[in-house]
């Protein structure tokens, strides 16, 4: 006992009279009596083992655009922003202490009038009625103490409260207060409080405010700032006599505040500003947030440092491109897309970077992103990535020669065989590969994904997209259709690559992160990694660029005259329609469909819904407001070829010739052998060699089927001819 009063001699002068007074009171009574002994050697431990500090509460994390503007706020129960005291307007912060802690610029953490008529009060009525903490009182009961209603918690209050004075000036005490304090509905700090109840900034609250906010501050979990209004308005009324009567304002000026009127909503930010609300770009950097090795190892410690860090966080966003988006759209579907969305991404091709999305209805109702979650049939989209895989791959070009005829038909053991028709049904034509891409061939890129290899289209696709082994695209020969889902994000970045000469740069939305006191804990540098070859990259771009003018992006040509390159995509039904280009400022993608099933979209503006008519449009009425003050850029070309067109067919392909065989007979077709013929690009179609046989079926005199092969090259007119009868089979009576 003797060296509890040792040490407790330590502590300063009038703290130490306030304790002896309390215990010397047991000649009031005998309530203290028991607590006595206890409190002395809790004022032992606290001046020894508690440490005392200063460190912010939870904060809010504030996330910004590009631009540097403000585009959403992160937080979990806590909302609070961190403020200087030099911020906050004087006559605020004096009608504050007035309410709160009149001495406080005069004690030493503990008010000697206060806490001896509070515990005067509380030992005649047999408990804790009173209080009477001063503000330093308050956060060591906020921050290690607790709420506990004892005698013993009061003296430990109390001998912190000095202890906490000795080791901060005033002003650091009284700006950590300011930044912990509750206010009632999520707003924690005097910043937070002031956004929530008036939609000011600190520096804009005067005396009406701070009365309303300090009445607040005692039971700002019992009453509501917005419901209890009787009690909140008298609770007001007494601080702002507080605040006269320490001479901050005058009578009529403190009746001009009563009269004014109550906080009647919630003003936070978050909840007015439609910039600052939760949605689909908000959404995806908060998920980047909780999965980025800066912020910690574990997801409690990111989900802590997201939602309790205060972190503040640039991202890629750019505001002027979404405002641009949404404009375009509404441009081509004034009347709005009914029962379908329109999704799109656009990403930066030299860096990567995300710069804006629509990703589908309003975000609150629907909170499934489409622009990076929503995989859908890419259409002939995807034979973008077939084309580079027969560059890269395989050494084709777009200036060789296939066959687009169509309907055609593949072997797809152990499945039936593989059956397609061209767009519409048409007939299709030999062509180049080029023309192939103008016309968006099927049977002309099937026959080129076979060319090619399908594990080689698979391999060059997942590198440009990025697929992994686990999301790897298979090798059917649906693939070189488009028949296999991707996102539009996927997209986007995939062309990107392609714009960018071949190199994929890893896509992300956050430029940088600072944790609260303003360090950086993350700095963005761009990677990326060789997806083709630059002279592949140029020999598609040349090619989806000739797509753009004369294929079927025409829709999607700038009237600027700025060279662009795409490709459009519709799948099977017209249940997705895509269109996906770029310039080399950026790479967008457009998808347009039913958000939630395949729907066929057979009535747009009176005409089925391909991506070559919406998407295309929108493309176009996006990318010229985009590229309306931009450099004008031209597109990669691709180097002089090295070899001539060659002709691409499949080992064991035949290829259908017409044979006009006499002026009476009309045109028969033959199935040659494809290295019996030769191309005829006038009019589209293989014709045979001077050495090729054509092989027909007659029926001889003696009622015999034979096959008689006659020399192609010197058709029409039957003679002369070579033949060679072979019996097919015998019938009776010539049938």
């Amino acid at each position: 006992m003797v060296r509890s009063f040792r040490r407790l001699l330590r502590l300063p002068v009038l703290l130490v009279m306030a304790i002896a007074f309390a215990v010397l009171l047991t000649s009031v009574g005998m309530a203290i009596a028991p607590h006595s002994k206890e409190a002395l050697f809790a004022v032992e431990r606290e001046r020894i083992d508690v440490a005392l500090n200063l460190s912010p509460g939870a904060q809010r994390t504030e996330v910004y655009g590009s631009d540097g503007n403000g585009i959403g706020i992160l937080r979990y129960d806590i909302d609070r922003e961190l403020v200087k005291i030099s911020q906050v307007p004087e006559e605020v912060l004096a009608t504050l202490l007035a309410v709160e802690d009149n001495k406080f610029w005069l004690h030493n953490g503990v008010d000697i009038r206060a806490i001896s008529r509070a515990m005067i009060q509380n030992i005649t009525s047999g408990g804790i009625t009173q209080g009477g903490s001063t503000i330093t009182q308050q956060i060591v009961k906020l921050r290690i103490v607790g709420n506990e209603s004892s005698f013993s918690r009061k003296i430990r209050e109390a001998v912190l409260a000095a202890r906490l004075e000795e080791e901060f000036t005033k002003q650091e005490i009284l700006e950590f207060y300011l930044n912990e304090i509750y206010f009632g509905n999520g707003a924690y700090g005097l910043q937070a409080a002031a956004e929530t109840y008036f939609g000011k900034d600190v520096g804009e609250l005067d005396v009406g405010d701070a009365a309303f906010l300090a009445g607040l501050i005692r039971s700002p979990g019992i009453y509501d700032g917005f419901d209890d209004t009787e009690v909140v308005g008298k609770r007001r009324s007494m601080s702002l006599q507080s605040a006269e009567d320490a001479g901050i304002i005058d009578a009529e000026t403190r009746k001009r505040f009563e009269e004014r009127g109550l906080p009647d909503r919630n003003r936070s930010p978050q909840r007015t500003d439609e910039t600052l609300r939760r949605d689909y770009f908000l959404d995806e950097v908060t998920e980047a947030l909780l999965k980025h090795p800066a912020l910690g190892e574990t997801y409690q410690e990111r989900f802590a440092q997201v939602y309790n860090g205060g972190l503040r966080v640039w991202t890629t966003f750019d505001a002027t491109l979404q405002r641009q988006m949404e404009e375009a759209v509404r441009e081509v579907l004034p009347e709005g897309t009914g029962d379908f969305e329109v999704a799109m991404a656009s990403v930066d091709p030299s860096s990567g970077a995300v710069r804006a999305f629509i990703g589908g209805p309003e975000f609150a109702e629907f909170q499934f992103n489409l622009a990076t979650q929503g995989r859908r049939q890419p259409g002939s989209s995807f034979k973008t990535y077939v084309l580079a895989a027969a560059v890269e791959k395989a050494g084709l070009f777009p200036f060789d020669t296939i066959s687009g005829k169509g309907p055609c038909t593949f072997p797809n053991p152990p499945n039936v065989d593989y059956e397609v028709d061209n767009f519409n049904e048409n007939d299709g034509v030999v062509g180049t590969v080029q023309f192939a891409v103008l016309k968006s061939s099927n049977c002309g890129f099937v026959r080129l994904g076979l060319r090619t290899g399908l594990e080689n289209v698979v391999e060059v696709a997942n590198r440009l997209l990025g697929r992994d082994a686990e999301n790897s695209f298979r090798p059917y020969l649906s693939l070189s259709l488009g028949a296999q889902e991707v996102t539009p994000l996927e997209q986007a970045v995939a062309y990107a690559a392609i714009a960018n000469d071949g190199l994929r740069m890893e896509p992300y939305y956050i430029s940088k992160i600072e944790d609260a006191s303003g360090s950086v804990l993350y700095q963005h540098v761009p990677r990326g990694r060789r997806a083709i070859k630059s002279t592949t990259a140029a020999w598609v771009t040349e090619a989806l660029e000739q797509n753009v003018i004369a294929g079927t992006g025409r829709r999607a040509r700038l009237e600027s005259g700025q060279p662009s390159a795409g490709k459009t995509g519709t799948s099977q039904d017209f249940s997705d329609a895509w269109y996906v280009g770029f310039t080399p400022h950026l790479s967008t993608s457009i998808w347009m469909g039913h958000p939630e099933e395949k729907v066929s979209m057979t009535d747009i503006q009176g005409r089925d819904g391909t991506g070559g008519w919406i998407p295309a449009r929108v493309w176009a009425a996006y990318m010229t407001r985009v590229l309306q003050d931009q450099e004008v850029l031209s597109l990669g070309q691709p180097p002089p070829p090295q070899r001539n067109s060659q002709l691409l067919y499949l080992s064991d392909e035949m290829c259908a010739v017409d044979i006009q065989l006499d002026q009476d007979r009309g045109a028969m077709q033959f199935d040659l052998p494809c290295s019996m013929v030769e191309v005829d690009l006038n009019s589209g179609s293989f014709v045979a060699h001077p050495e090729a046989n054509c092989r027909i079926t007659e029926l001889s005199n003696v009622g015999v089927h034979r096959d008689q092969y006659l020399n192609c090259g010197l058709v029409p007119g039957r003679d002369p001819v070579t033949t060679t009868t072979v019996p097919s089979e015998e019938k009776e009576n010539g049938t």
